[in-house]
């Protein structure tokens, strides 16, 4: 196994075949089951392979091994409880001191390979499933996840304190959002400092992670992976990667998505995209120049207010 202390070091051999193939069947010579041909998976944080039609390793490189931990760990939590196909997990282990994990394939397409080529009603039906998957995550019993939760009021502040180097630079904006950033969340401070009850977030609610079908010649959401990221955390910390990746600055699709989760229709409006644009800058994976390649007409704000209604376009 390679010694990876570093990001970069880690980034100049994701793509080895011939480091990760052996690895990969070292894993499946200790699984009857996995007897079978396997070839690379998708890219993505870790490294990937399918094994035969209906298995995947997934190898979690030590720099990120709270991955490990959270995927394990949800995956069994939600086992039996959601009524979308997840893996579920058949082993696990180390192998050089790198943890992986054994899983079932789920069925479907991911929603980026498809997502183009959608009709409106599609990715209008397709986003109120996410909602819909939103608003399970919000009633599932956290007693077990304890493991998952972080001081919210001191993970905030960090947040908001790494705004102006977090953000930087920005070259699709002619303004200087780092002169804004105080006073847009101090003019917040008293809508997103309230007391709440934590929920279960996957932190990652993406095109990548959604898999969909298409049945009578209507696509629907009919699977979800990756839980590596997964926290106990604000339930509208949950909403921006599914608003930036789905919605997209499509009102309609914003709209289906927040209703289907559960947001009254009287709270669609301008305070709400407010507050949803500050959980969106304090992500911890998301930065506004990503912002702006997801949405490209963001790029014509001349202020943050005006860049929070074109991220999140809602109105009464």
């Amino acid at each position: 196994m390679p010694v990876v202390e570093t990001l970069d070091a880690y980034r100049a051999i994701y793509h080895r075949d011939d480091i990760w193939r052996p690895v990969i069947e070292a894993i499946c010579h200790r699984y009857s089951f996995l007897n079978q041909p396997c070839k690379r998976g998708p890219d993505g944080s870790h490294i990937v392979y399918f094994v035969g039609q209906s298995f995947v390793v997934k190898l979690f490189v030590p720099l990120f091994a709270q991955d490990f931990a959270a995927e394990s760990l949800v995956a069994r939590h939600l086992a039996g409880k959601i009524d979308l196909e997840i893996p579920e997990i058949v082993a696990e282990g180390q192998i050089a001191g790198w943890n992986y994990l054994v899983m079932t394939r789920i069925s479907g397409t991911p929603l980026q390979f498809v997502w183009d080529d959608l009709l409106p009603d599609d990715r209008r039906a397709i986003a109120a499933d996410v909602g819909r998957l939103i608003a399970f995550l919000r009633t599932v019993p956290i007693s077990g996840l304890e493991s998952l939760g972080v001081d919210w009021s001191q993970f905030l502040a960090a947040q908001i304190a790494a705004l102006p180097t977090h953000h930087l630079p920005v070259p699709q904006l002619t303004w200087a959002p780092e002169q804004e950033l105080s006073a847009f969340f101090d003019s917040l401070a008293g809508s997103i400092n309230q007391p709440f009850q934590p929920v279960l977030l996957m932190a990652d609610i993406t095109r990548e992670h959604v898999f969909v079908k298409c049945s009578d010649r209507e696509w629907r959401m009919v699977g979800y992976l990756d839980f590596g990221d997964a926290m106990l955390g604000h339930p509208d910390y949950e909403m921006v990667a599914p608003g930036l990746e789905i919605a997209g600055g499509d009102p309609e699709l914003l709209r289906s998505l927040l209703v289907a989760v559960g947001y009254p229709e009287n709270s669609l409006d301008q305070s709400l995209s407010r507050r949803l644009m500050a959980y969106t800058l304090i992500h911890r994976y998301v930065d506004l120049a990503a912002v702006i390649s997801l949405i490209p007409q963001a790029r014509s704000a001349a202020n943050l207010d005006e860049l929070a209604l074109l991220v999140w376009p809602l109105s009464p």
